[in-house]
């Protein structure tokens, strides 16, 4: 009986030994793992960041969404998260600087022609009437194509067309129209 419960107890010891062994291997497994998908997190880090150096900061926004889509929990995704919000509003700015230069400029132009409207009690005939020297004075829109300027009995219409050139659109290449001095809709 005894020979018995000796057997029983080293069968047990080798069960509980060999479960030992089998959850010690998985942590094993699970912690290699987690280090695999830091590592490879971190190098798609790298490559966003070369990225941005080279100059594509669009492409390094896709390869930060691929380290937050792919590796959500690691430190490595959490930079990711607060530079790709950056890298987006940097994005939107470089794509938004020649609609605001367009404002800005037709601001300035609309300015001159109310100075003008002011001094002479009408709006000049064309835009180099304006500014000293003639035509080749009056500023071009960012696309470096000339403002639309037309005098309209005692008031003005000022256009400049967009991104495209032609009229109508939309975003960038929508249409900026200023009436007596102040934005309007587009027609």
């Amino acid at each position: 009986m005894e020979r018995r419960h000796r057997e029983v107890n080293a069968a047990r010891r080798s069960v509980s030994f060999r479960a030992r062994v089998l959850v010690v291997a998985a942590c094993v497994v699970a912690a290699s793992s987690c280090v695999g998908a830091e590592s490879r997190a971190d190098r798609l880090w790298h490559r966003a960041l070369g990225q941005v150096q080279k100059g594509d900061v669009p492409r390094a926004i896709v390869l930060l969404q691929e380290i937050i889509d792919e590796y959500p929990d690691t430190p490595v995704a959490q930079k990711a998260r607060d530079q790709i919000v950056v890298y987006r509003g940097l994005v939107n700015a470089v794509q938004s600087y020649p609609t605001r230069r367009a404002r800005e400029l037709m601001v300035q132009i609309a300015r001159a022609v109310e100075a003008g409207i002011r001094a002479s009690g009408h709006p000049p005939g064309t835009l180099g009437d304006l500014f000293p020297g003639g035509a080749g004075t009056v500023p071009a829109d960012p696309w470096g194509r000339p403002f639309i300027y037309r005098p309209e009995g005692s008031g003005y219409r000022l256009r400049c067309d967009g991104a495209d050139g032609a009229p109508g659109g939309q975003g960038d290449t929508a249409d900026l129209v200023v009436v007596n001095g102040e934005f309007v809709a587009a027609p």
